[in-house]
C-alpha cells in the first residue's frame, strides 16, 4: 500500500510557501484554500479504522510505529481517519490535533461531516477535551486553527441535536467552551438541545 503512494511523498508543506511563488505554485495554493473552505461541505462515508494488518492492538495508537506509518500515509483516507477518532482511548483523543491536521491534509473541509456520527472536526475536538481521556490544551489549540479556516460553532450532528458548545459543555471542556463562545454568534450561548430536554449548554452538566 506504500509503495503505491511514495510519489505524493514530494507534495509541497507549509513552509515551502514561503518562497517566490510561481503561476504553478499560485494555482496550486488556491485549490489548497477551497479545500478547506466552509462552501458545500461533504459528508464522508463510513469506513473502518485502518489497523496495520499486524498488529496485537484493538485500538489505533499514533504513539505505536506501525500505526504511526499508516497515520502519515498519504492513502489512509479522511473516513479512515474519521474513523480512529470515533475510538474513545486516551492514547487517540490526545492526539486529536495530529490525526486532524493529517484529515486536513488529505482535502477534508473545516465543516465536512463524519458519515457515521455526523460529526465535523470541531465537533470531536470539543470531546477530545474531556477531562481523563483528552487533553484540553491540544483540542482547544487545534479548535482555534479549525475556527480561524472557517468552521462553523454552529453546526450540529443530525444524531444528537448537540453544537460543538454543546459538546464541550456535556464533556466538561472549560477551555473549549471559552475558545468555542469566542467565536460564536450571541444567540449561539442560549441555543437549546432536543437531547437533553431543550436545555441550553449551561443546563447540560446538570442533565
Amino acid at each position: 500500500m506504500f509503495a503505491l503512494c511514495s510519489d505524493l511523498n514530494g507534495e509541497m508543506t507549509k513552509e515551502e510557501v514561503l518562497k517566490e511563488p510561481s503561476e504553478e505554485d499560485a494555482v496550486l495554493d488556491r485549490s489548497s484554500v477551497r479545500s478547506h473552505a466552509p462552501a458545500r461541505p461533504v459528508i464522508h462515508q463510513v469506513a473502518s479504522v485502518p489497523m496495520p494488518s499486524d498488529s496485537d492492538f484493538s485500538f489505533f495508537d499514533p504513539s505505536d510505529p506501525q500505526c504511526r506509518v499508516v497515520l502519515l500515509d498519504p492513502c489512509t483516507t479522511v473516513p479512515e481517519l474519521f474513523a480512529v477518532l470515533r475510538q474513545w482511548v486516551p492514547q487517540v483523543q490526545k492526539n486529536i490535533e495530529l490525526i486532524g491536521n493529517e484529515i486536513l491534509k488529505r482535502g477534508c473541509g473545516v465543516n465536512d461531516r463524519d458519515g457515521l456520527t455526523d460529526m465535523t472536526l470541531l465537533h470531536y475536538c470539543c470531546k477530545a477535551g474531556a477531562p481523563g481521556i483528552g487533553d484540553a490544551e491540544s483540542a482547544a489549540s487545534f479548535a482555534r486553527k479549525l475556527l480561524s479556516l472557517g468552521a462553523d460553532p454552529s453546526l450540529r450532528s443530525r444524531w444528537t441535536n448537540m453544537s460543538a458548545l454543546h459538546y464541550a459543555a456535556y464533556f466538561d471542556v472549560p477551555h473549549l467552551i471559552r475558545v468555542v463562545l469566542q467565536a460564536s454568534q450571541p444567540g449561539e450561548v442560549d441555543a437549546t438541545c432536543s437531547d437533553f430536554d431543550f436545555g441550553t449548554a449551561l443546563h447540560i452538566p446538570c442533565c
